[in-house]
C-alpha cells in the first residue's frame, strides 16, 4: 500500500463492500497510520503503537468525512510521537471519558449550589451567560486542561460588553471554586482567580418622556399581536410604573396585593430578606393588576407555562419589545432607574424616593402602621399620573 490518499480510500472502500469483510490499509510514508473501512463503507482513521508494556494497540483518531485525510495525518503524527516518548493515547482517552469538563461543572453547579440557594433571577441570569458566553466556547475544554490563557482569551473577546464580560468571569471563578470544594481541581488550581476584571463605566440611564412613549406602544402593539402574553405585557408595565426590581414582580402572588391599602407586599426582596417591604400602588399600577388575566389554579400573578409557578424569563420578551422600540441599550434594571427620575421630576424627595426603591429596611408592623399616611404613597400617586400620561395611549386602559 502506498501513501493514503483519497483515491486509495474509494478503492479500499469499494473492495470492503464487495468481499464484504472488514479491510484495514496502512499508509507507507508513516508507520503506524492507516485506515479501516467495513463493508458499509465506513472508514475510520487509526494508529497503530506499542505501550509501555510493548503490546500492540490500536487506536481510532476518527471518521472520514467528519476529518479529513490531512487532519487525521497531522493527528497521527502528534499521537505517533507521543506513544514514541512513552505516552498511551488509548489510555488518554479512556481518562479523559472520565474527566470532568467544563459542561459538566456548569450542570452540577448549576444543580448542586445554585438550585435552593440563588433566587430564579440569578438563576436565569447564570444561565444566559452559560449558554451565550462559556458553554459555545469552552464547555467540551477539560478542568484538567483548561488554562488562564483560555479563560482570559474568552474574557478578552467580549471587551466591547465590559458588563457582560465581568459576569461571565465572575460565574467561571465561583464554578472553578467550587471544583476546588468539590476535588475536581487541586487546591489553588483556579484558572480564572489571576484574571483581572474590566472597568466598567457606571451606568446611568434613564427613559426620557419620548423614549417611555415609544416603550408603551412597543408593549401594546406586541401584546396586540400577541407577540408578547398579557402577563409579560403586565409585568413590564408594572416595573416601569412602580420602580419595583423584577425578581420582586415576577415572584409577585395574587395574595401579597392588599388592594384595600394599595398595597404590594414583598416577603422576599433584596434589601431585607428576613423581613417584609411594601410597596405603595398607585392608580395605573392597579389598573394593570386588573387587567392580567387570573388563572384560578395558580397563586401567581404573572405566570407562564409551568403550572402553580411564575413565568420564568423575562429577558427574552423584553429583548425583543426593546428592540422594537429602538432602546437596545436599555435593560430592565433601567425601567427602575427612571421610575426614579420622573421622582425627582415631580418634585419627591431624595429620602422618599429611596423609600419608593426599598432602599431602606422596614418591619412589617411599622409598614402597615404609617403607610397611610405616608408620604410614599403621594410620591406614588404623582409619579404615576405623570407616567400614566406618557404612556397613554396604552391596553391597560
Amino acid at each position: 500500500m502506498s501513501k493514503l490518499a483519497k483515491a486509495t480510500i474509494d478503492k479500499t472502500r469499494e473492495a470492503a463492500r464487495i468481499q464484504g469483510q472488514e479491510i484495514v490499509a496502512w499508509d507507507t510514508t508513516m508507520p503506524g497510520f492507516g485506515i479501516r473501512v467495513k463493508p458499509s463503507g465506513t472508514v475510520s482513521f487509526m494508529i497503530q503503537y506499542r505501550n509501555e508494556y510493548n503490546k500492540s494497540r490500536r487506536h481510532t483518531i476518527g471518521r472520514f468525512g467528519i476529518m479529513t485525510l490531512e487532519e487525521a495525518r497531522t493527528e497521527a503524527r502528534t499521537l505517533l510521537s507521543a506513544s514514541s516518548r512513552g505516552r498511551d493515547p488509548r489510555a488518554d482517552r479512556l481518562r479523559k471519558r472520565n474527566e470532568n469538563s467544563v459542561a459538566d461543572l456548569a450542570a452540577r453547579y448549576m444543580q448542586e449550589h445554585c438550585e435552593g440557594r440563588c433566587k430564579p433571577s440569578t438563576i436565569e441570569a447564570h444561565n444566559w451567560l452559560l449558554n451565550k458566553f462559556i458553554l459555545p466556547k469552552m464547555g467540551r475544554f477539560l478542568l484538567s486542561e483548561l488554562t488562564s490563557a483560555d479563560i482570559s482569551h474568552l474574557h478578552q473577546s467580549l471587551i466591547g460588553t465590559p458588563y457582560n464580560a465581568n459576569r461571565v468571569l465572575g460565574l467561571l471563578k465561583a464554578m472553578l471554586g467550587h471544583a476546588e470544594l468539590w476535588g475536581l481541581l487541586e487546591k489553588g488550581g483556579n484558572p480564572a482567580v489571576s484574571i483581572r476584571p474590566f472597568r466598567e463605566k457606571k451606568r446611568q440611564r434613564f427613559l426620557s418622556r419620548e423614549e417611555l412613549a415609544r416603550l408603551a406602544k412597543a408593549i401594546d402593539d406586541s401584546e396586540n399581536e400577541r407577540l408578547i402574553s398579557p402577563h409579560v405585557a403586565g409585568a413590564i408595565r408594572l416595573l416601569i410604573v412602580t420602580g419595583a426590581r423584577s425578581g420582586e414582580i415576577i415572584n409577585m402572588c395574587w395574595s401579597d396585593i392588599d388592594w384595600d391599602r394599595r398595597l404590594l407586599i414583598l416577603r422576599e426582596h433584596k434589601t431585607d430578606v428576613s423581613g417584609i417591604k411594601a410597596l405603595p400602588l398607585n392608580a395605573i399600577a392597579l389598573d394593570i393588576l386588573k387587567e392580567i388575566p387570573r388563572d384560578p389554579e395558580n397563586p401567581y400573578v404573572i405566570t407562564g407555562l409551568r403550572k402553580n409557578a411564575p413565568l420564568v424569563n423575562l429577558q427574552k420578551p423584553w429583548r425583543r419589545i426593546r428592540k422594537r422600540a429602538g432602546l437596545d441599550d436599555v435593560r430592565i434594571h433601567d425601567l427602575r432607574h427612571s421610575f426614579a427620575s420622573f421622582g425627582v421630576t415631580t418634585g419627591a424627595s431624595l429620602p422618599v424616593i429611596g423609600g419608593l426603591l426599598g432602599h431602606r429596611s422596614m418591619s412589617a408592623t411599622s409598614t402597615y402602621a404609617h403607610l397611610s399616611q405616608d408620604p410614599l404613597r403621594d410620591a406614588s400617586d404623582k409619579v404615576g399620573v405623570l407616567v400614566g400620561d406618557i404612556m397613554r395611549p396604552k391596553a391597560v386602559l
